[in-house]
């Protein structure tokens, strides 16, 4: 029996690259818990498989945040039709759980195009456990330790040189879809030089997939005017 589950699951995840999923919306929280003090922002997010995101916050007003792979940023809001952009790299969603899976990088949380290689991978009490290194070893990151669990990653750690957990993040609550499976919640932790941590997590919920929502299209209206400062 144990068998067949194994075989099974490697021929649904080989199915997901080939057939990748071309739309997904979701209702999301995220949870912040830093010094002691505790933040929640929801949010709406609407994905598609080329890594164009749409995402609307109501507070503390109403805003849409358009992002995608490459780093461009548009945040628009409606009240004032006021439109910031820029482009940088930290606010490329490339690393966002929602792509990763769409587009089948869920086997290594995309660390293969990120700049990491498989230096080894073990099976240990029914856990595929892979390590990575920097294809360009350098300061920071010296390796990943990656945990898969029937095939679908349950927890990514980033490791420095001294072997010190730079972040850690686990991933729960595993739900299957047409051609995709998600995990519906994540927590990670992330240690800073003064040894403390920021704990962040986030919960998927109300998934659609490849609904006709026209806010997959969603423009920045034309009339909408540019400003250099960032809304807050």
């Amino acid at each position: 029996m144990r068998t067949a589950s194994i075989i099974t699951s490697i021929l649904l995840l080989i199915s997901i690259p080939a057939a990748a999923q071309r739309r997904v919306a979701a209702d999301v929280e995220v949870k912040t818990v830093y010094q002691g003090k505790v933040t929640t922002v929801n949010s709406q997010v609407w994905c598609q498989s080329d890594g164009t995101m749409v995402s609307v916050y109501q507070s503390p007003y109403t805003y849409y945040a358009l992002t995608n792979p490459n780093g461009e940023f548009k945040l628009y809001v409606p009240s004032t039709k006021e439109v910031y952009s820029d482009r940088r790299d930290d606010y490329s969603n490339k690393d966002d759980i929602l792509y990763l899976f769409m587009t089948g990088k869920s086997d290594d949380l995309g660390l293969t195009s990120f700049g990491y290689r498989l230096a080894s991978s073990v099976n240990e009490d029914g856990l595929l456990k892979r390590t990575y290194v920097p294809a360009v070893p350098g300061k920071g990151v010296a390796k990943v330790e990656l945990v898969l669990e029937n095939w679908l990653p349950i927890y990514i750690a980033y490791i420095d040189g001294s072997g010190n957990v730079l972040n850690k993040t686990y991933l729960s609550s595993y739900a299957r879809y047409p051609r995709i499976a998600l995990p519906l919640r994540s927590t990670s932790i992330t240690y800073t030089a003064r040894k403390d941590s920021t704990i962040v997590r986030t919960i998927y919920s109300n998934v659609r997939i490849d609904t006709n929502d026209p806010m997959f299209g969603f423009k920045v209206p034309s009339d909408a005017k540019p400003t250099t400062v960032r809304p807050r």
